[in-house]
């Protein structure tokens, strides 16, 4: 088959290349989301940051395959609790990110997700002031100070919560600028679900991101 062809059309699974459509059976994330240790917001991710699934979220993110847009937003919608009043928020992209990789890929998925959940998106309640750097490659500390205050939010709505939606967690420092962001302008905010948890080990613990016990968001 020509590359062009594929390229439209995505015959082949985004995380291994067996013949596929999207994920295969081994690389789609099986086992319940979990939890995510974070300072400042309950997190629940659906999946480690690792194998096939990580190989596909770059696809998705840094590869053109927009095609996987439906499947991680299902899979993401695993991870948002079954409330009525509820806003998913996604975390925005910078201009840069936008221009680079051909529109905000956390806004695509969450809007996917929204559809599975019955729930509503908040687009565009949070957005950057200010330039910031690319955090691969930055520790945490610079990943925070990157980061402070570098997000604003619009006025919260009477009512719903905001769960805050992104595709990785890291080192938690996006996740906690976004809170603060969000609690500042009024916001009530429910926790944040995400897509995977990189197994970065925390100091002191002598666990891993994403070993905590899975379980749904309460």
């Amino acid at each position: 088959m020509h590359p062009l062809v594929d390229l439209v059309l995505p015959r082949r699974c985004a995380g291994c290349g067996a013949p596929a459509a999207g994920l295969c059976a081994g690389c789609r994330p099986t086992e319940p989301p979990f939890w995510v240790p974070h300072p400042t917001v309950s997190v629940c991710a659906v999946a480690p940051y690792t194998g096939g699934f990580r190989t596909a979220l770059l696809a998705y993110k840094e590869r053109g395959r927009r095609d996987l847009a439906g499947v991680l937003g299902e899979l993401l919608a695993r991870a948002v609790p079954a409330r009525q009043e509820l806003l998913l928020v996604p975390v925005p992209s910078t201009r840069a990110a936008i221009a680079a990789l051909g529109g905000d890929h956390v806004r695509r998925v969450a809007l996917r997700a929204a559809r599975v959940s019955g729930v509503r998106v908040a687009a565009g309640a949070l957005r950057f002031t200010r330039t910031v750097e690319d955090s691969a490659g930055l520790n945490v500390a610079d990943r925070r100070r990157n980061l402070a205050h570098a997000l604003t939010a619009r006025p919260g709505p009477r009512g719903p919560a905001a769960l805050l939606v992104d595709d990785i967690v890291t080192t938690g420092a996006t996740l906690a600028e976004a809170h603060r962001a969000l609690a500042a302008a009024g916001w009530p905010v429910a926790g944040a679900a995400v897509l995977a948890a990189t197994p970065l080990r925390r100091a002191g613990t002598g666990r891993t991101i994403g070993s905590a016990q899975r379980t749904g968001l309460a």
